[in-house]
């Protein structure tokens, strides 16, 4: 390896699923030392440029060199025999085994002994301040925590080139702020990142340099300094002025549609339960809970649509329109819509077309006797299509070929569609670009005007944006319930969140 050579460089990289180019003759690299991110919107071909970069997929043109050699990579494993390790957004973690358990198993497969392993374990933790307690089981870690066992996996493994697809988007704010700190750990030993983020906020702060693709193509590459404003950044990736935010009109409540009373219950596979909830939802407002992830937000929004596999109602009460049962009876109703929080795996169907999983929830659409119409729901799907701008060449397409950002957006508007009296919300724009970020802000104020909305997300720019009252939650109980236009609200949140004391008790209805 020459001084000069970069750890990573691809030139003239393309790679086609199909007719589709995901990948355009893709000049990029990486140096010892340097943070650099990759930015655009969903559907932009990054997670495909980092997937050939990680050996996932093999490019149909152009060479990638590591170090100055050039390599051809057919599987993850000779990526990371490379040094090229990724942490993807779903973990490679075992939930049933410990952190030092999963850093073993994959340490063997390149033929690291455990003894050593636990070696470097022990070391690698301590120099990039890692701080995972490798006894405990994934499982028992927080999202942060489960992160930061993927990172050592890969150190131990000896990867120096580490690629981080959207790193941030199931973190807490203080746990992002831990991770840049590991990036600064990371570039001073000399190590090169690659982080993939729709945050331009998070470009600026954490970057060495930015490339930015659009439509599959690499079409600026400058360091931050070169940057005038996160404007400029918006511009650049979706090709115009950008300015994210919503015109939300005056709040102008109805009759409740879902209350809440002493409403109590237990997470998934043991995880954070609620207790001693006490909420209202209007028609015509949107209600937003919010707290740092894993303090039961997941497993009340399960219960409250009806998922038993996540959540499951123990003890209170459900008045939902005129009807009030006992929570162990409360099963969700037909006139609840949701859109979950993980839009791949309980949201949609990958190996099933679009006008499929368009009917997947919506039974009314696809015919009025036992018979499926499958043209009427091509039609109406095409019509989803249009309207909320997805990218796909029509209702046959697979799921799984959409970008996340498109996947959410048909999710939105299969639901939306059921014409719901309440619509439920979780992280719905959770790792999507500024303008699948608007467009989804703006058909949630849209539907403000028809339905309550109960809004889950971690997101407090989102939370600020889109509630009219916003409910903390923080181990299990909701702390307060306050006006978003509240001037103090801010800090308040901020306060309640880190498990700071209520103004006027533990729960409160309003």
């Amino acid at each position: 390896m020459s001084e000069n050579a970069p750890l990573l460089s691809c030139r003239g990289v393309t790679k086609r699923f199909g007719e589709v180019v995901a990948n355009r003759d893709i000049t990029f690299e990486v140096r010892s030392g340097q943070v650099q991110a990759l930015l655009g919107e969903n559907g932009a071909g990054k997670s495909t440029l980092m997937s050939v970069i990680a050996g996932r997929f093999r490019p149909d043109a152009g060479e990638i060199h590591v170090r100055g050699e050039l390599v051809q990579f057919s599987r993850p494993a000779d990526a990371m025999r490379m040094g090229i390790g990724m942490v993807y957004q779903r973990f490679m973690l075992v939930e049933r085994l410990t952190v030092a358990e999963n850093i073993r198993l994959s340490a063997h497969s390149c033929g690291i002994g455990s003894r050593e392993a636990d070696r470097r374990m022990a070391e690698l933790s301590e120099r990039y301040g890692l701080g995972v307690d490798p006894s405990r089981t994934v499982g028992s870690l927080s999202m942060g925590e489960r992160q930061r066992a993927e990172i050592l996996k890969l150190l131990v493994q000896n990867a120096n080139i580490l690629i981080f697809d959207e790193p941030t988007a199931v973190l807490s704010q203080p746990e992002a702020e831990g991770l840049f700190k590991i990036f600064d750990r990371l570039r001073q030993n000399g190590c090169g990142v690659v982080f993939i983020t729709h945050k331009l906020e998070e470009v600026m702060a954490a970057a060495d340099h930015i490339s930015i693709l659009r439509r599959g193509r690499i079409i600026a590459s400058v360091a931050p300094g070169e940057i005038e404003s996160k404007r400029e950044l918006a511009r650049l990736m979706v090709g115009r002025e950008f300015v994210l935010a919503v015109d939300k009109p005056e709040l102008n409540p109805g009759e409740t549609v879902l209350e809440l009373k002493h409403f109590a219950g237990s997470g998934a596979s043991g995880r954070t339960g609620f207790e001693g909830v006490n909420l209202s939802v209007r028609r015509g407002e949107i209600l937003a809970v919010i707290g740092v992830a894993g303090n039961g937000q997941s497993a009340l929004a399960a219960a409250v649509t009806g998922n038993t596999d996540a959540g499951l109602a123990e003890s209170g009460s459900v008045t939902f329109g005129d009807e009030t049962v006992s929570a162990p009876d409360w099963k969700g109703h037909h006139g609840i819509a949701h859109v979950p929080e993980d839009r791949h795996n309980t949201g949609s169907v990958h190996d099933m077309t679009l006008a499929e999983n368009y009917a997947l929830t919506r039974l009314d659409a696809a015919g009025d006797g036992p018979w499926f119409d499958l043209s009427r729901i091509a039609k109406k799907t095409q019509k989803a299509i249009e309207n909320y701008s997805i990218r796909a060449t029509g209702a046959e397409d697979m799921a799984g070929s959409l970008s996340g950002g498109n996947l959410q957006k048909l999710i939105l508007a299969r639901e939306l569609a059921r014409k719901p009296e309440l619509f439920v919300a979780e992280q719905p724009t959770q790792g999507l670009d500024i303008a699948s970020t608007e467009e989804i802000w703006a058909a949630l104020i849209r539907q403000r005007k028809h339905s309550g909305i109960l809004l889950f997300s971690g997101d407090l720019k989102e939370v600020l944006t889109l509630a009219d009252r916003i409910a903390v939650m923080f181990r299990g109980r909701i702390l307060e319930v306050l006006d978003a236009l509240d001037a103090d609200a801010v800090a308040r949140i901020g306060l309640l969140m880190a498990g700071g004391e209520t103004a006027e008790g533990d729960s409160q209805c309003a």
